[in-house]
């Protein structure tokens, strides 16, 4: 039994090392592999952002805008780069309407997490390249596929001039769901400061329905403007560029 000890010692060790890294590339907050902006730093009273992921998705995302147009409300679009190839018109709305695009990489594949520099210095200049296309201006706002990040996803950023975005509350929506789930997870603990994360679109390795998210982006905000709470766009919240310095039309 004894010789058996040192063996079991350092699986534990093992086991918990590895515990330990995925929890600092999985953690929204986790600023190990560099800067992630996750809320505001100050304090925001009243004020939160909407920003949404995995678009764009023709019918879905033509839903989410139709109804963030009709309640005067401005979002963060953070989109796939070949979804946004199929679809540059609805970059084109999102922008004309105010709203940001920023990049979610070129096409989220899900084991991005274990590819190096090359990939990732990839992933982001193709997908600025197609978002540039359509609207004459290259996204500064980053978010790593399913919030993941590690030392060359951050190092990719670094390079190429975006800062990083996580969550600091999510519908969960990425999965199937329900409108009321996501209303119990997000009306009640939603605060000033926050950074609410959504979904309008589909990446390209699901097939899960965007419906529940359509469902309960109304009654959302609305519940929240009761609650004494206002979205704002989310590089005014986090007070960053929007938007690289010589982009045409560049907001700051």
């Amino acid at each position: 039994m004894n010789l058996l000890l040192p063996a079991v010692e350092a699986l534990g060790a093992g086991a918990a090392a590895f515990g330990a890294l995925a929890w600092v590339c999985a953690s929204p907050t986790n600023q190990f592999w560099g800067t992630v902006h996750a809320r505001a730093n100050v304090a925001s009273p009243g004020v939160y952002a909407l920003s949404f992921d995995d678009g764009p998705t023709r019918e879905s995302t033509t839903a989410i805008l139709d109804t963030l147009a009709e309640l005067g409300v401005r979002a963060t679009f953070f989109v796939i780069g070949v979804n946004a190839r199929r679809c540059p018109d609805l970059l084109v709305r999102m922008d004309a309407e105010g709203h940001l695009v920023a990049n979610h990489s070129l096409d989220h594949t899900h084991w991005s997490m274990f590819r190096g520099n090359r990939y990732w210095d990839r992933q982001l200049r193709e997908a600025d390249r197609i978002i540039q296309g359509a609207i004459g201006k290259r996204p500064a706002l980053f978010r790593p596929p399913m919030g993941v990040k590690t030392c060359f996803v951050m190092g990719a950023a670094r390079r190429n001039g975006h800062a990083v975005i996580a969550w600091s509350r999510r519908g969960i929506d990425g999965v199937t769901t329900t409108a009321p789930r996501i209303l119990e997870r997000l009306v009640p603990r939603t605060q000033g400061g926050d950074v609410v994360a959504l979904h309008d679109g589909i990446e390209p390795h699901s097939r899960r329905s965007p419906a529940a998210t359509i469902a309960a982006l109304k009654p959302l905000i609305l519940q929240l403007r009761k609650r004494g709470l206002r979205p704002a766009p989310l590089h005014e919240l986090l007070n960053l560029p929007a938007y690289a310095p010589h982009s045409a039309a560049a907001t700051s």
